[in-house]
């Protein structure tokens, strides 16, 4: 598992990635600030004292909840906005290691969008869910941490999975190959994960857990016996 985000961290330095990476990490980028500034934003509207004094306070706690909370929806919505990009990455994984078994495209990136969209909201509703457990648990982290991971971990592995497969394989297909795979997927989405927790490297996991998934997808056993 490690070894296919090591293939993906060498393959940044390809002049067919460069101009995609300058893209994705600019709207990554644009995803946590504008995150942080609306999250801020909510809060410092919101009076939450009467006493002055209290509600400075108050302000400057709020800005550090911003920037916690942003982090913590990061994922779901930087996930979502790498679909922009999704064929560019994946044909430059393809064509530099696998260019004697391109498989049919069967989905066109509209429906995958649309896919995407319906599932990073039902990520978000959940992650927004979560929120207030990850600041009961603030006196406890590992706790917090765990939920954490194992929530996204889930998510991010099935959906970065869906938007790789979802261009050669029917949507049908697709949940029994990722019930198959369900272990797996979750470790793959749970180092994904664990890379958007990393500061400076959060604003390449996205490139990094399509780049991944890419080379998972294309080792399946069953994918391999129509290449």
């Amino acid at each position: 598992m490690i070894n296919l985000f090591l293939i993906s961290f060498s393959q940044l330095p390809d002049p067919a990635f460069r101009r995609v990476i300058i893209k994705a990490i600019l709207l990554s980028v644009f995803v946590f600030v504008f995150l942080a500034i609306i999250v801020w934003f909510v809060l410092s509207e919101t009076n939450f004292f009467t006493f002055w004094l209290f509600e400075a306070f108050a302000d400057i706690f709020g800005g550090i909840t911003a920037i916690v909370i942003a982090w913590l929806l990061f994922p779901t919505l930087a996930s979502f906005f790498i679909t922009l990009f999704l064929e560019d990455i994946v044909e430059a994984v393809e064509s530099r290691y696998y260019p004697d078994t391109l498989l049919e495209k069967i989905n066109n990136p509209s429906a995958m969008f649309i896919i995407s969209l319906r599932f990073t909201a039902i990520a978000l509703f959940l992650n927004i869910l979560a929120i207030p457990f990850y600041f009961f648990t603030i006196w406890f982290p590992p706790l917090g941490i765990f939920v954490f991971y194992c929530l996204n971990g889930y998510l991010l592995g099935r959906e970065y999975f869906e938007l790789v497969a979802l261009r050669h394989i029917k949507m049908e297909d697709i949940p029994s190959i990722r019930q198959a795979n369900r272990l797996k997927l979750f470790l793959f989405g749970s180092v994904t994960t664990f890379l958007f927790t990393i500061p400076i490297i959060n604003f390449l996991a996205p490139i990094l857990g399509v780049t991944g998934m890419t080379h998972f997808f294309r080792k399946l056993p069953i994918i391999k016996s129509i290449q």
